[in-house]
C-alpha cells in the first residue's frame, strides 16, 4: 500500500474500467490495494465522465459515476473560484506546456495538499515533480 496520499486522474479510472486500455492490468493491481487517502477533483470527474459519454456511450459514463461510490475513503475535491484563480496562475507561469485547464488544477491541488504520487496516464502531471504512475513504471 502506498503510505501517503494518491491522486487519480482521468487516465487511470478509464484504464481501470476499459480492458482494451493498455495500462488495464497496471489499473487493476493499483486499485486492488488502495491508499489510506485518495483524492481525485470534480473537474477531473467531469473530464472523466466526458470521456466515457462520447467515446463509449452513456452506459460506460453511468459505469464510471457509479464506480467512484464503490472507492473506499475517495475525497471528491471540490472547484471554488480561489481554486480557479489559482489555476489561472499556473497556466499562465506553465505557458509553452500546452497545459489543460484539468491539468493545471490538478497541479493546483496535487501542491496544496502536497501529494507526491498521481495514478494516471498523463506525464504532465509529473511536471512539478509528482511521481505518476504506471506511466513511470
Amino acid at each position: 500500500m502506498t503510505p501517503g496520499p494518491v491522486f487519480l486522474d482521468s487516465g487511470i479510472f478509464i484504464a481501470f474500467l476499459d480492458r482494451s486500455d493498455r495500462y488495464h492490468t497496471a489499473a487493476v493491481r493499483l486499485f486492488a490495494d488502495p491508499p489510506r487517502r485518495w483524492y481525485t477533483s470534480l473537474a477531473v470527474v467531469s473530464e472523466t465522465y466526458g470521456w466515457f459519454l462520447h467515446r463509449l456511450g452513456e452506459e460506460a459514463a453511468r459505469t464510471f459515476r457509479l464506480a467512484l461510490a464503490e472507492l473506499p475513503r475517495l475525497h471528491l475535491l471540490p472547484l471554488s473560484e480561489d481554486h480557479h484563480a489559482a489555476v489561472l496562475e499556473r497556466l499562465e507561469r506553465l505557458r509553452g506546456h500546452k497545459l489543460t485547464y484539468v491539468d493545471a488544477s490538478s497541479l493546483v491541488f496535487l501542491r496544496a495538499l502536497r501529494i507526491a504520487e498521481v495514478w494516471g496516464t498523463d506525464r504532465d502531471l509529473a511536471l512539478e515533480g509528482a511521481r505518476v504512475i504506471p506511466v513511470g513504471r
